[in-house]
């Protein structure tokens, strides 16, 4: 949008205080957890405040549109929020994407009918004892990706991070996971040759 249309849209927000009110209400309900969201992925201060206000500034220019489209117009401002965020990174050059290996999640996936019954409720049993072990933001991630089977994008919206926050935290758990004592019995066993049996 030219300064002009920005102009006329804060012309056309001023105009109806109703209208005007369920903006600043809006503004001020969110804005706390916004500012915390983008304060963890760029550091400073200042970034933050910057990053914030161009969140706010494109987010009210479509305020109408995300106020009819979305259930939840917090999605759509999220949803800038992340842009926002992947530019300021692009803009100083550093890669921000993270991998995560999912072949090493397949022990969480626990078959809804087992063969043999008491061998799925234990495997369930094991599971759980692992999980309770990663911190909460990650136990969560794990249970939404890997144990009900959300994909990241899925459990990104679920959880208001990005997804590469998801990845993460789902890096981090695979770290802890690794060395569980409770999913000894589910790895697979490496043999002389350094191959899966």
């Amino acid at each position: 949008m030219t300064s002009m249309e920005d102009d006329e849209a804060s012309a056309r927000a001023t105009e109806d205080p109703e209208r005007r009110n369920a903006m600043r209400t809006f503004y001020l309900g969110q804005h706390p957890g916004l500012a915390t969201f983008v304060a963890r992925r760029v550091g400073g201060a200042q970034e933050m405040e910057d990053l914030c206000q161009e969140t706010w500034r494109l987010f009210f220019l479509r305020y109408d549109h995300h106020v009819a489209f979305y259930d939840e117009p917090a999605k759509a401002l999220y949803a800038i929020a992340r842009c926002r965020i992947a530019e300021f990174w692009q803009r100083r050059g550093v890669g921000r994407e993270v991998a995560v290996d999912e072949q090493e999640m397949d022990m969480l996936k626990v078959p809804v009918m087992s063969a043999d019954p008491p061998v799925g409720i234990e495997r369930r049993v094991d599971v759980e004892r692992a999980l309770a072990d990663l911190p909460n933001r990650q136990r969560e991630a794990v249970r939404l990706r890997y144990v009900d089977d959300l994909k990241v994008a899925e459990v990104a919206v679920r959880m208001g991070i990005g997804e590469n926050g998801v990845k993460n935290l789902l890096k981090r758990a695979a770290g802890t996971l690794r060395s569980a004592s409770a999913l000894t019995d589910y790895r697979p066993i490496v043999g002389e040759e350094g191959e899966c049996e």
